[in-house]
């Protein structure tokens, strides 16, 4: 996952997420064939986006929940960025309901 910030904008770009869970799931299932995920998305139910987290409270600024079963959520998002040394954050909720929290990394003035 990669974060930027420039002109007030932050950019998110989530490059891949792998759900433990759905692999294990899968590879219970696999019969002569291992089952294969050819788009991480596929296993991404929702992307949330808190533009500046506290650390506590999870404010969604951004949500991205494909209208139907067979679209994907984008992986690339650009928002405006408040100003402040709070790092954005962006929780992942896959297929199953478990979430990944990633923490933009911030250096402090």
């Amino acid at each position: 996952m990669s974060f930027g910030r420039a002109d007030g904008r932050l950019r998110v770009r989530v490059d891949d997420v792998i759900s433990p869970s759905i692999l294990e799931r899968l590879a219970g299932q696999e019969g002569v064939l291992a089952p294969q995920i050819d788009d991480w998305r596929a296993m991404v139910d929702s992307v949330a986006i808190d533009t500046a987290y506290d650390g506590t409270v999870f404010d969604v600024d951004h949500i991205d929940i494909p209208e139907r079963r067979t679209d994907l959520v984008a992986g690339t998002y650009e928002l405006d960025a408040p100003d402040g040394d709070r790092p954005a954050a962006v929780r992942i909720t896959d297929m199953l309901g478990e979430e990944i929290l990633v923490l933009e990394e911030r250096a402090i003035p």
